[in-house]
């Protein structure tokens, strides 16, 4: 198991490394949060690269904080932390997801809330494809 995440972690950072050229194209510019979020959307999230290739940020769910109902492409999630978050989906099913620190998961395109149902923050580093 430990070779498939770091095969995962190769990838996203592979991705990051292909879509340099295009960054170094856009206007230079520090992390910042994503541009204000709808009134369902409660998590915090830092933007490290955005482009016409990959889309690379930091998201963290505080304690009963959730996302709107969101299409999310393809990804590669990394756990900074432990925690505990429930899925929704559109037709109102549910899934518990719980992340441990360091694991590496591939999440295909799906569209689905989140909210975080543990008592920890949850931090996730993301590189979704474009």
């Amino acid at each position: 198991m430990k070779n498939f995440q770091r095969s995962l972690v190769a990838a996203a950072l592979s991705a990051l490394l292909l879509a340099s050229p295009a960054f170094a194209q856009d206007k230079a510019k520090a992390p910042e949060k994503a541009a204000p979020a709808k009134s369902a959307d409660q998590r915090d999230r830092k933007v490290f690269v955005d482009n016409n290739r990959v889309l690379a940020s930091e998201v963290r769910y505080k304690p009963g904080a959730s996302s709107g109902m969101v299409e999310r492409k393809d990804r590669v999630v990394y756990a900074l932390s432990d925690g505990t978050l429930e899925k929704t989906f559109p037709d109102g099913k549910k899934e518990t997801i719980t992340w441990k620190k360091g694991e590496v998961k591939f999440n295909p395109k799906e569209t689905y809330s989140q909210k975080n149902v543990g008592k920890t923050e949850l931090v996730l580093f993301t590189v979704s494809l474009k």
